[in-house]
């Protein structure tokens, strides 16, 4: 339930991310002086003692500790479910949020009754400004992204970003923002159900905003908020396993969004390369931990023949630490 002593939620969800975490919280509370906002982390079974610091330095804050890792969506539902503030931001752990961005983003929303949720400029931490809101995804954009035209006809890929290229500096409605920083109000997100926790972690995003626009909200950038977004961060010692997850999550919206005829050419397009994969690793000897293991190849084959079954991407992040 909303309480109007409090504007804003944010939702962190962190896994091993303690030294980003506190440095993301140090922002949040340096940046909202003149907002109300409450604080909820949700702790995905962390062993690098991230709780214990986060208590050490915030006595009060509110922590959710989960005794696994139970993903982002689930997460993100967990902060959802106690939050008290008219707005729900979603944070990532691996963001800086600058001065006033909350409180110019909490004020669109309060401007404007037609928006339901609205995202910031997000800069690397090299001083790049980065592209963090897009066009809903189509079959083209999965076919020409692909590793083997990315490989083989890159020049192809730079024409059609070109294309899709939208002007971060300007304040536009958007179809979907990626989930790193992201205000939603809070009726509205509770409305649609909060994420999906079909997926683990991607395109829960996109998902979201599909939702946000079939209710008939506009979604907007604003370009006079910003954020430090140390991007991939948060997830770099884990990035083989993310891959698949990632792979998970595409069939997931694949399945969800896109026509029968549509979603038929995408899996045959993502069997065709999971094949490719897992004949390449046939008879070689993972050279890291992070290698895909054989059963994780087999998780992924099984979930694109038998279409709608689930395979919990938990069982495929466990399964990809076993070694």
């Amino acid at each position: 339930m909303s309480d109007d002593s409090v504007d804003l939620s944010i939702a962190i969800v962190s896994y091993n991310t303690r030294a980003l975490l506190l440095e993301c919280l140090a922002s949040v509370f340096e940046s909202t002086q003149t907002i109300r906002v409450e604080v909820i982390v949700v702790d995905n079974h962390s062993q690098d003692d991230t709780v214990a610091a986060v208590r050490a330095a915030y006595p009060a804050l509110y922590i959710i500790m989960n005794s696994e890792n139970k993903g982002f969506s689930k997460g993100v539902n967990q902060a959802l479910a106690v939050s008290r503030g008219r707005y729900f931001l979603m944070l990532n752990s691996d963001t800086r949020v600058l001065e006033h961005t909350c409180e110019r983003m909490s004020a669109c929303l309060d401007r404007e009754p037609t928006i339901g949720a609205v995202g910031c400029k997000q800069w690397t931490g090299e001083g790049q400004l980065y592209q963090s809101c897009f066009p809903f995804p189509s079959i083209c954009d999965h076919l020409i992204y692909a590793a083997p035209v990315r490989q083989c006809v890159p020049a192809l890929q730079k024409m059609v970003a070109a294309t899709q290229a939208i002007d971060c500096t300007l304040s536009h409605d958007v179809d979907w923002i990626n989930g790193a920083c992201f205000m939603v109000r809070t009726d509205l997100m509770r409305a649609c159900g909060g994420l999906d926790e079909g997926y683990f972690m991607y395109f829960e995003d996109v998902d979201l905003c599909q939702a946000i626009h079939k209710r008939g909200y506009l979604i907007r950038h604003v370009a006079d908020a910003d954020i430090i977004h140390l991007i991939g961060r948060s997830g770099e010692r884990e990035r083989t396993k993310l891959n698949l997850v990632w792979e998970f999550s595409r069939i997931r919206y694949v399945e969800k969004h896109f026509p029968l005829f549509k979603r038929w050419i995408m899996k045959t397009w993502i069997i065709l390369g999971a094949l490719v994969r897992l004949i390449s690793t046939v008879g070689r000897r993972p050279s890291t931990g992070n290698a895909y293991p054989l059963e994780m190849y087999v998780s992924l084959m099984r979930r694109l023949v038998y279409g709608r079954e689930p395979v919990p991407s938990e069982l495929v992040w466990a399964g990809s630490q076993r070694r």
